[in-house]
This record gives C-alpha cells, sequence and structure tokens, in this order.
C-alpha cells in the first residue's frame, strides 16, 4: 500500500504544477489577447453573417454538418470575444455575454457587430474561458468559417493518425491484441463522435481536440513498447488541465475519466505495477481539473463581487436538478429524462437513431463477451478486462448524477456515450487473442 501512497502523492504534485502551468498560460494568452482592437473581430463576424456561415435566424441547427449543430454557442463565444466594455482586468478572467434572456445569440450578435444595440453588461458565469481566448487570437486571422476548418481539420488528423498507428500495430506486433482495442477506439470516434456536426464547432472543437489528442498519445507512445508510468501521469495532468481550460460543460470531464480508467492499461506494460500506474494517472487528471478549476475560482473571489461564488454554486445545484433556476425549466420525471436522452442520440450520428442505439447495445454485448473471456486470462488481462468495463460505467452514470444538464443539452451530452460503443469494442478486440480454452 507503501507504494500505492507515494504514487498517488507524485501524481497529486505533477497535476498541481500542470495545472498551474497551464492555467498561467490561459491567463496570459487571456489579457493578452485583449489588446486585440474589436474592429478586428467585427469585420470577420460580420462578413459571416454576409456569406452564410452564421445564420442569424437559428441558434441551433441539428444534424448541419456546414456550419455545425451548435451555433449559439458560436455566437455567444464571439460575441465575449469582441464585447470589450468591461474593465479589462475583469475580462481577462471572465468574458463579457449576451443577456440571459436572449434566446437567439446569433441575431444579438449580428446586430452588435454592427455596432446596432448595446446589451446591458453580463459577465459569464465568472470564469477563465479557454474557447473565446482562442476565437480572439484566430478569427481576425482565419475568419469565423476559416477558424471552423482548422477545428475540423485537426480532428481529422488526429483520428487518421490513430488509425494509422493501430494498424502499423496490427501488422508489427508484437503488441496485436492493444493494436486492435487501438483500432476499434480511433474507428468508433471517428464514427460516432458526431465530429461532422460538433468538430467545427468554436465551442465544442477545441475540447474535441483535447479528447482525441489524449489517445494519441497513448497509442503512439505504446505502439512499439509500454508507456512508462511517470509518462502517463504528466500526460493525464496535462490531459486533465487543458480539459478543465475548456470546460463548457460538455462532456470533457467524464469522456476523460472514462479514458484515463480504460485507455491507460492499455498503454502500460503487464507487470505488477500496472495498479499504481492507473492508480497516479486517474490522480494526476483528477487533481490537475480541480486544481486548475481552483485556480479559477480563487481568481473570481479576488476580482469580483462576494455573489459571484454564489451564482456559480446555484449553477451547479440547477445543473444536478437541487435547485430551480430563474427563467429556466427544469426537467422532471423519469420520462423526459429518458425522452431527452433518446432525442439526443441524433449526436453521436445524425438523423440515426436506430443505429446508434443498435451500436451501443452491440457493443456492450461484444464487451460483456470480451471480459467474461479475458477473466479466465493472467492477471494483467484481467486488470486490463476490468479496468475497461469500469470506465464504460462512467459516461451514464455522469448522464444521471447531472440529470437535469444532460435532459436540458443531451443533444451533445449524449456524445459521452461514444465511449461505451468503444470501450465495448476495445474489449472484444482485446479478447480475440485469447485462446478459447482459457
Amino acid at each position: 500500500m507503501r507504494g500505492y501512497g507515494r504514487a498517488a502523492a507524485e501524481a497529486a504534485a505533477i497535476g498541481i504544477a500542470a495545472a498551474l502551468a497551464v492555467f498561467a498560460l490561459f491567463y496570459w494568452l487571456a489579457a493578452a489577447s485583449l489588446h486585440i482592437d474589436r474592429a478586428a473581430l467585427a469585420r470577420p463576424v460580420t462578413a459571416a453573417f454576409a456569406n452564410g456561415a452564421l445564420d442569424p435566424a437559428a441558434s441551433w441547427q441539428h444534424g448541419n454538418t456546414e456550419i455545425g449543430s451548435h451555433q449559439y454557442n458560436d455566437c455567444l463565444i464571439l460575441f465575449q470575444a469582441m464585447d470589450d466594455r468591461a474593465p479589462a482586468r475583469l475580462r481577462a478572467v471572465s468574458p463579457l455575454s449576451v443577456p440571459i434572456e436572449t434566446d437567439n445569440s446569433c441575431a444579438a450578435l449580428q446586430a452588435f457587430a454592427a455596432g446596432q444595440v448595446a446589451p446591458p453588461t453580463r459577465f459569464y458565469h465568472q470564469y477563465l474561458h479557454g474557447h473565446t481566448t482562442l476565437a480572439r487570437w484566430l478569427v481576425p486571422q482565419l475568419g469565423v468559417a476559416g477558424l471552423r476548418g482548422l477545428y475540423k481539420l485537426l480532428a481529422s488528423l488526429l483520428l487518421l493518425a490513430g488509425i494509422g498507428y493501430a494498424l502499423l500495430g496490427l501488422a508489427r506486433g508484437p503488441r496485436v491484441g492493444e493494436a486492435g482495442a487501438w483500432l476499434a477506439i480511433f474507428v468508433v470516434f471517428a464514427r460516432w463522435y458526431g465530429l461532422e456536426s460538433f468538430g467545427q464547432s468554436l465551442g465544442h472543437g477545441p475540447a474535441d481536440l483535447i479528447i482525441l489528442t489524449f489517445p494519441l498519445f497513448l497509442a503512439r507512445g505504446s505502439a512499439s513498447r509500454p508507456l512508462g508510468a511517470g509518462a502517463v501521469m504528466i500526460g493525464a495532468a496535462l490531459f486533465g488541465a487543458l480539459t478543465m481550460a475548456f470546460e463548457f460543460l460538455t462532456g470533457g470531464l467524464p469522456l476523460g475519466l472514462a479514458l484515463i480508467l480504460g485507455a491507460v492499461p492499455l498503454a502500460l506494460s503487464g507487470g505488477g505495477g500496472q495498479g499504481r500506474a492507473l492508480l497516479g494517472a486517474v490522480v494526476a487528471f483528477v487533481v490537475a481539473a480541480g486544481a486548475t478549476m481552483a485556480a479559477k475560482l480563487l481568481m473570481v473571489v479576488a476580482l469580483f463581487p462576494a455573489g459571484a461564488l454564489a451564482a456559480i454554486e446555484h449553477q451547479l445545484l440547477f445543473r444536478v436538478g437541487l435547485e430551480q433556476a430563474a427563467r429556466r425549466e427544469t426537467a422532471v420525471g423519469g420520462r423526459e429524462f429518458v425522452t431527452h436522452l433518446w432525442a439526443g442520440l441524433e449526436g453521436l450520428a445524425s438523423g440515426m437513431h436506430l443505429l446508434v442505439l443498435g451500436s451501443l447495445l452491440i457493443a456492450l454485448v461484444a464487451g460483456g463477451w470480451g471480459y467474461r473471456r479475458l477473466r479466465a486470462a493472467g492477471p494483467a488481462e484481467r486488470f486490463r478486462a476490468s479496468a475497461l468495463a469500469g470506465s464504460l460505467l462512467v459516461p451514464p452514470l455522469w448522464l444521471v448524477l447531472f440529470w437535469q444538464h444532460s435532459a436540458e443539452h443531451a443533444w451533445f451530452m449524449d456524445r459521452i456515450l461514444t465511449w461505451d460503443i468503444a470501450g465495448g469494442m476495445a474489449l472484444f478486440a482485446l479478447a480475440l487473442r485469447q485462446p478459447a480454452s482459457e
């Protein structure tokens, strides 16, 4: 047990260091981005409305593969990037936003970019916002459509690289089982994660890129030989800090934790240190994410009135369904919750609910077969099987815990169930090399 305690302490220290480094970087980027002229942001935004890259009449366009499903967040982030009415020291921490009463953020953005309206100032939940910072830097250079295209291109390249490394692993060996599992994971994310509808979103794109980078790091690093515990802890810590830097309650935390639990053992050796290494990765991820969040909250306490922290608390209570928020409808009852989750499956594959549900069920059945077969194998295989099987519980448990948020935003929150398809298929692939006699 002493070894586990030492691994946890080391991972916690790495997590805190990664959190401080990432937070300092993003705070510097946010503060430096305030020097960008508002006109440099307004011009490409106005041009985007003129050429159709932004639609002022629609906030949500489910299944849209041209400008994305979640245009509400795109316009919200662009509004925040452009609004320079608050003091710089506050805007560096929390961007201004459209009034909460505004249902159509794109119409408000179009009018604001043209200088026609100046809505009341409202800070957006008082936390450092990575998406807005990137938009300030990149929209003047690339335009709205160009930035969306960059996000989709990067996501495509990450997935292609992952598929390529997995195929090389299958061809070369000796880690054929792990390579098959990686191939299943990358192919599933390429098809079922809804990147054609969300990958170009200014709100989802950066977080999706972080999600896709971590398994590529694991797969690439373990293509020829297992990764060391230190490399895994550092990678997990950076993963946690960057996830929280871009966390928009879009599922990065539960999906990240599931990836840590299920994918890290695939990159480790089959020796006796698997448990300590996985514990270190989990602790590094959780501590890094928590420390990044704590840094955001401390900055809020230092710069904003006392009521700001209470407002954040009310938001959290609302998201778990323990408190009713003003002017918002809270999902009530299991029937509505299930109905919303069913409708949200379209986020995984637009207009193909049956394909998503069928794929999820097949993956779980195949994963169950693989888990049962691997339970009769050696200690290393049993450990990987248990970790993968346990990771499949994280997405559904998160959806239930944050049930109000899940129901209201199921059309993009359901995407975290992609891991249940990927993990089930990975379990199946791992078990294929296991002799039936065992």
